[in-house]
Order: C-alpha cells, then sequence, then structure tokens
C-alpha cells in the first residue's frame, strides 16, 4: 500500500476489553482490528460475513467464483488475497480463479454464470431474468437469495477495505490464517 490507512488497525495492545472479547482469535487480522475501532458496527458486520461465508448454503466453489468476480470487479485487493487462499482450498486452481476474477470466457458454463451474476449485481444492482433463471436451475431459493446477499456484502467490503485503506498483513501473519480457517 502506497499511503498509510485513513483508518489504522487498533493495536491488540490498546484493545479495550470488549474489543479484545469481539477479535478473540482473528487479533492478528487488519481487517478485524480497523473494524473493532467501532465495536457497534463490528457486532452487526461480523456476523454478516460469518454467514455469507462460513453459513452460506452456497457450495465453497460456487461462493468462491462470485466473491472473487466481485472483488475483481470492485478493483480490491485486501480481501481478495484472502479469497484467493479461501478459493484454492475450495477446490479451485490457480487457472480457474484468474478465470473467475476476470469473467473468462474459459470458465465452465455455470461458473460463467455465477461471474454473470456478479457483474449484472454490482453494475446493476440486479440480476437480470435470464441469469436469474440460470441460476435457478440449480438453485433453491435460499441460495438465491444468497447470491445477491453474498455480493452484495463483498461489494460493502470493498468499500470498506479501500476507504479505510485496510493493508494486507505481513506474509508470517497471512499464513496463520489458513490454519485459523474451519471453512473451504
Amino acid at each position: 500500500m502506497d499511503q498509510p490507512p485513513r483508518i489504522p488497525p487498533v493495536q491488540p495492545q490498546s484493545f479495550t476489553d470488549e474489543q479484545r472479547s469481539l477479535v478473540g482469535d482473528w487479533s492478528a487480522m487488519n481487517f478485524a482490528r480497523v473494524i473493532v475501532a467501532h465495536p457497534a458496527l463490528y457486532r452487526a458486520l461480523m456476523p454478516l460475513i460469518a454467514k455469507l461465508i462460513a453459513g452460506s448454503e452456497l457450495p465453497p466453489r460456487d461462493r468462491e467464483v462470485l466473491v472473487l468476480r466481485t472483488l475483481a470487479l470492485c478493483d480490491e485487493t485486501y480481501e481478495t488475497a484472502h479469497h484467493v487462499l479461501i478459493a484454492r482450498g475450495a477446490g479451485l486452481t490457480d487457472a480457474e480463479i484468474a478465470a473467475a476474477q476476470q469473467g473468462a470466457d474459459s470458465l465452465a458454463p455455470f461458473d460463467r454464470t455465477l461471474a454473470r451474476a456478479a457483474e449484472e449485481l454490482v453494475r446493476d444492482q440486479a440480476v437480470s431474468d435470464a441469469t436469474w433463471r440460470a441460476l435457478a436451475e440449480r438453485y433453491g431459493e435460499v441460495q438465491l437469495m444468497e447470491v445477491t446477499a453474498l455480493v452484495g456484502g463483498y461489494t460493502l467490503m470493498a468499500m470498506l477495505t479501500k476507504s479505510y485503506g485496510i493493508p494486507l498483513e505481513d506474509a508470517e501473519t497471512f499464513r496463520r490464517f489458513s490454519e485459523l480457517r474451519t471453512y473451504t
């Protein structure tokens, strides 16, 4: 990052008891350390993120195609670095990760539908009828709702990381995150 963060991560030694309790094992994650500067926002936002990722009704691979395409459309780097690791854990190859980010024609047909859904949601804030029908061939109502919520949630994440200037963690801390994650 070329500029200092607009909202710097709270240093763990400066956490209030409330902040320490909220962040828990994620005290090395810069996103958590920035958002916890506003504990009420943290309490509202983090359960949504947990639902959209670890608690999603979408298959992990599909979820990651949507997230990667959304973050690429938003030109976001912090969450992208994290989700490349998560996507690998969900079974995507590096070539599939790059194709998902680009919305490439080389994607498998349903992956292309997922990328198109992300593109429409970011561009128009709505999924077209044709894309909705294609998604509905595989997904039920709850999963269809989650597609929209996931893309909206990660558009919000891009707004937060970019506006606040959240820096990526150092390599060792970043590596440890893969050990903390209990989901793919």
